[in-house]
């Protein structure tokens, strides 16, 4: 952070008067949830659908998951998992039976289309009338929803470049990254998990075994111990480097998921800002076999030096195992937060 008259302007931030963040050039995010949800009920919440069959209205709306806008170095990144509750009402115009139910839609994501997704239907104490009054609902309700919630996706859209008053980027997971500028100094690799390079002999040693190895590599970053910690397990931080399906916790005893589910394991110990310990494994490797992996911060200077050691990795994988880190990782995080040259 640099003092009014020092260093680049772009990071005089606390010290304006009016706090505002220059340039949108600081990483921040934003919880647009509660936004979402309210679109949602404006837009299906006490609609009617009313045809030769059924006439039905949709009571009320519920949203869980998380909607959130993510913006550094000018960059603005919109992430939206939500699961949608609905409950509806309907009468078949045939012979007057009436009926209650939900509408289940699970994960509306950014990764799919804006109308790829599941609408499953139920009916309260259901019998042979209410399963026909059922089917009417489920034939009437999804051309509907899937009308209407892409109209909401788009109002979301256009409320966030409103609010960061810069335009959406594709999200820099690993089927993106490949679309940011070759030619910046901050770019992001294009490696994809499946497609990893060789690791710089400098920065890793590996001592080998029979069939097992342990790794170590080595990594300076242009950040506080605390940044780069919060690079490692924030879920909204993580989203930003290892794709929008990424799933990690910042508590001990939490899972993660990255990477579309080629690396999974377990948070096994943290020590904040300074040791994370984890078991850890791709899915392609023997059923219930994980290595351990630590990786120690260390604050100097306001630089962090990352020392990572990963035991009990098969052999055969060493290659990609270290390559990974260092480019799925570590280059990736350097090249979205600004925290370092990539080479």
């Amino acid at each position: 952070m640099a003092l009014k008259g020092q260093g680049d302007p772009r990071w005089i931030v606390d010290t304006r008067a009016d706090g505002k963040n220059v340039n949108n050039w600081h990483w921040t995010e934003s919880d647009f949830s509660k936004w979402s949800e309210e679109k949602l009920r404006e837009l299906i919440k006490d609609q009617s659908i009313d045809n030769d069959n059924i006439n039905v209205r949709f009571t009320s709306l519920t949203m869980e998951g998380e909607v959130s806008v993510n913006t550094r170095k000018q960059k603005t990144f919109l992430f939206y998992e939500m699961d949608v509750s609905i409950r509806w009402a309907g009468k078949l115009k045939l012979n007057g039976a009436e009926g209650n139910g939900a509408i289940k839609i699970p994960n509306i994501s950014d990764e799919n289309d804006e109308d790829d997704f599941t609408v499953n239907v139920t009916v309260d104490d259901e019998n042979k009338e209410r399963t026909i009054l059922k089917e009417e609902v489920r034939k009437a309700a999804i051309p509907f929803l899937k009308k209407q919630i892409p109209v909401a996706i788009k109002a979301l859209r256009e409320h966030t470049q409103q609010y960061t008053k810069l335009n959406l980027k594709d999200q820099p997971s690993a089927k993106v990254l490949d679309k940011v500028d070759t030619n910046s100094p901050t770019t992001s690799p294009t490696t994809t998990p499946a497609e990893v390079t060789k690791a710089d002999p400098k920065k890793a040693s590996v001592s080998s075994g029979s069939k097992y190895l342990n790794i170590t590599v080595k990594e300076k970053f242009y950040c506080s111990p605390r940044d780069l910690y919060e690079s490692l397990l924030n879920p909204g931080r993580v989203k930003a480097y290892a794709g929008t399906d990424a799933q990690i916790s910042m508590e001990k005893g939490g899972k993660f998921r990255l990477f579309g589910g080629s690396v999974v394991g377990e948070i096994l110990d943290l020590i904040p800002e300074k040791k994370i310990v984890q078991k850890w494994r791709f899915s392609s490797w023997p059923e219930g076999h994980y290595s351990t992996v630590t990786i120690d911060l260390e604050d100097n200077k306001g630089k962090t030096n990352l020392t990572l050691q990963q035991t009990n990795v098969p052999e055969s994988d060493k290659e990609r195992t270290e390559g990974g880190w260092s480019d799925n990782f570590f280059r990736r995080i350097k090249g979205i937060f600004g925290y370092g040259p990539l080479l």
